[in-house]
């Protein structure tokens, strides 16, 4: 059964306004009847069930298409049929061209009824389709993602807005040309023949590749292209629906660079913890060695460069467990202004490296501080500087960058390696303009030991190294970098309120006494290692005093209940064992007696904490003679 429609016909003429009506009510519309375009622009500026408007050229008070435009001035929108009683071909085009769906003649014989009825459903399934059309074309052009559709050889034939914004070209530019414009170069031949024998045998196809803007700028873009088949099932078109996924793939570079230092920052504290085991009995057993009397010249030679080497062993554990973001900090208020100078000074000075320093106009009654470890971020500032130098191309046309700055982080700050979230930061920037780094050196550039330089001349720790101590001090390290231009490392770092600034200047080290060897306390060492169980035994025995051993917690236990101990030295990283549980459970027991706490692994949380609790003192391996000495001495006093 055909649908009846709401007709509203305006015709002045009664008898073929009638006539019109009765043969339109025949076919089963419901036709409302007026005389005036006036009439018809009060009843249409209301809501209205009307699907089609029958107008009659010649009405009393305007003619038809007068009232055609007087309605899309008003906003109001129904199609039209117009009915004339004379043909007239520059008026037909006039009321097309309006926006009028078909054009009617009145004919005498009338024959114009029996054809009005289909007429009239033709030109409101018509209407229906460019509506559909329209609103497919406005969501084509509303849509986020570049859309594209071309003829089967791929030749374009329609794209909208977004894919134009997107690659930079114009539609006029983009037209009768084929996809092959936007080629990278970056994908092999391969890649495109899998894609077109894909959706020339009617699938479709999604994938990931690179573009090329017109600019010469690259695009990281998904792409999925489907077949449009005909009305016999023949392939004719395809549509290509592009999406940008730059940020995406910038987030998934800093995700993987995340997980990624986190696994070997991980693995670089164990590592450190163990070669920091081996090196105090290396260094012991040296130091005991350069104590024997009969031990010739050339062997006490040696055995001071075992000791010397150790301590660079050392200081690469340190470097290490600073990049494993497991740092021992001290920080205290801090100027970032005259950390910055002093730093610089040293730079100028030791390195003899040029140095441009910017420093804002200071506000003594509102410093750039920070809640910093001065000397940590020192080594910070000199390792980027040596890297700055060390990347200029020689000779070198300007100095490295030494720039001190405050920033309000409203949202999250783009960056790499990790975005930079919001809040109030004081930001150090080492500059260089020397080669830059390809994306390929920045992916690995805080990989620990990766280095461009030559074999023996770097060891790979610099931006590790810095890394680390900036995300000790809750901060950020970001690295701005372009080939052939330079490089901008840039430290932000939380900024401090508090107005009271404390020295930045290291305490002087404390003056380590000579053993008193009348003192013969009796001290408990637990530790699993034998060796440096052995070495701290021989140190203290050294130092006068009696010693049990024991290789873990429970044994410790066991020598407390039968023998009277005035100090317990423990291990806090005895294997399958929790240090700090170990501590708490000698202090809940035996609250009168101190526990030194001895570790080659300690984050700066976890140390502070243990000292709050009650500790007497954390000596962290390798440690010298007199450091075991000078610790033991201060705990007993």
């Amino acid at each position: 059964m055909a649908e009846s429609l709401g007709l509203f016909l305006i015709d002045d003429e009664d008898g073929h306004a009638l006539l019109m009506r009765k043969s339109l009510e025949r076919a089963g519309h419901q036709v409302t009847m007026c005389r005036t375009g006036t009439d018809a622009l009060i009843v249409l500026g209301h809501s209205h069930p009307f699907h089609l408007l029958i107008l009659d050229q010649k009405l009393p008070d305007m003619a038809g298409l007068d009232l055609m435009r007087a309605l899309q001035r008003e906003g109001i929108t129904i199609p039209v049929v117009m009915v004339t009683a004379k043909g007239d071909q520059d008026l037909a085009i006039q009321v097309l061209r309006a926006g009028a769906l078909d054009y009617i003649t009145r004919d005498d014989t009338l024959i114009y009824l029996a054809e009005l009825p289909k007429r009239v459903t033709e030109s409101v399934t018509r209407h229906r389709l460019q509506q559909k059309n329209q609103l497919l074309i406005e969501a084509i052009e509303s849509a986020r993602d570049g859309i594209m559709i071309t003829d089967r050889e791929g030749t374009l034939e329609q794209v909208n807005g977004a894919l134009e914004r997107m690659f930079g070209y114009a539609r006029a530019e983009l037209l009768g040309q084929t996809p092959r414009l936007l080629k990278s170069g970056l994908h092999l031949p391969a890649f495109f023949e899998d894609m077109w024998r894909t959706i020339l045998a009617g699938s479709s196809w999604q994938g990931e590749l690179v573009n090329k803007r017109k600019d010469g700028t690259l695009l990281s873009t998904s792409l999925t292209i489907s077949p449009i088949m005909g009305s016999r099932g023949r392939l004719t078109h395809f549509v290509g629906i592009y999406r940008d996924i730059s940020e995406r793939k910038a987030m998934e570079r800093q995700l993987f660079q995340a997980q990624k230092m986190q696994s070997v920052g991980t693995l670089a504290g164990g590592v450190a913890h163990e070669f920091n085991n081996l090196l105090a009995g290396i260094q012991g057993y040296a130091t005991l060695g350069l104590r024997e009397e009969g031990a010739s010249e050339p062997v006490r030679e040696f055995f001071q460069f075992i000791v010397d080497l150790s301590e660079r062993a050392a200081n690469l554990t340190r470097q290490l467990l600073a990049f494993a973001r497991k740092p021992a900090l001290t920080r205290q208020p801090t100027s970032m202004e005259k950390l910055l100078l002093s730093t610089a000074d040293l730079v100028r000075t030791s390195l003899k490296i040029e140095l441009e320093v910017t420093i804002p106009n200071s506000d003594p009654s509102d410093p750039l501080l920070a809640l910093a470890d001065a000397n940590q971020l020192q080594q910070v500032l000199v390792n980027l500087a040596l890297n700055a130098r060390d990347a200029m191309i020689q000779p070198a046309s300007r100095p490295v960058a030494f720039r001190l700055r405050r920033q309000v982080v409203s949202g999250r700050l783009p960056a790499f390696p990790e975005d930079i979230p919001a809040g109030d930061y004081v930001i150090l920037e080492v500059e260089d303009h020397g080669a830059g780094m390809s994306a390929e050196v920045l992916a690995q550039a805080l990989d620990p030991f990766f280095t461009t330089m030559e074999v023996g001349q770097g060891t790979g720790l610099g931006l590790p190294v810095a890394c680390g101590i900036v995300q000790g001090h809750q901060g950020f390290l970001t690295i701005d970098t372009e080939v052939g231009k330079g490089t901008c490392v840039r430290l932000y770092l939380p900024r401090l309120l508090d107005k009271h600034v404390g020295t930045m200047d290291t305490p002087p080290a404390p003056q380590v006494p000579e053993p008193d060897h009348p003192a013969g306390r009796r001290i408990l060492v637990i530790d699993d290692e034998e060796a440096v169980l052995d070495v701290i035994r021989r140190f203290l025995q050294i130092g006068g005093h009696h010693v049990s051993a024991a290789r873990s917690a429970s044994e410790g236990l066991e020598v407390l209940e039968k023998e009277p101990i005035d100090l317990v030295v423990l291990d806090l990283m005895i294997p399958r064992e929790d240090g700090t549980a170990n501590f708490r459970r000698f202090r809940q027991r035996f609250p009168g007696i101190p526990v030194l706490l001895c570790t080659g692994l300690a984050e700066a949380n976890q140390a502070a904490q243990l000292l709050r609790d009650g500790a007497a003192d954390l000596l962290r391996k390798p440690f010298r003679m007199n450091e075991l000495w000078s610790a033991v001495n201060k705990a007993l006093t």
